[in-house]
């Protein structure tokens, strides 16, 4: 099913990466699938953060669900949310956790979610 979402601009380019500026319409399957992807990639860097870092990553995390409630509904949050705890709930294999924090932290910088 393919609908248009007004004012997700920013967000479809943040799920669905540089095809999202040349696709004509976001698809609500692909903008979920990438909510969960996105839950679980930050559940899984949020593991790999020092103990110091956590704190205000917690803060981030918090102020970006803030945004999904504003821009697509609790049940968009709700997704990202629930990835986030499934992908923080499971052991992490620490041989992962350079590229999974990088990954991250270029997802924040290129969208400018750092702030």
């Amino acid at each position: 099913m393919r609908m248009r979402i007004p004012g997700l601009a920013m967000l479809a380019a943040l799920l669905a990466g540089p095809a999202a500026a040349q696709a004509p319409a976001v698809t609500v399957e692909g903008l979920d699938r990438g909510l969960v992807n996105m839950g679980l990639m930050a559940g899984h860097a949020f593991q790999c953060l020092p103990e110091a870092d956590r704190p205000a990553a917690q803060q981030a995390l918090l102020a970006f669900n803030s945004i999904l409630v504003a821009q697509m509904g609790a049940n968009a949050a709700f997704r990202f949310a629930s990835s986030f705890g499934a992908g923080s709930s499971h052991d992490v294999d620490r041989q992962f956790c350079e590229r999974s924090l990088a990954d991250w932290r270029k997802l924040l910088q290129d969208h400018n979610l750092n702030r």
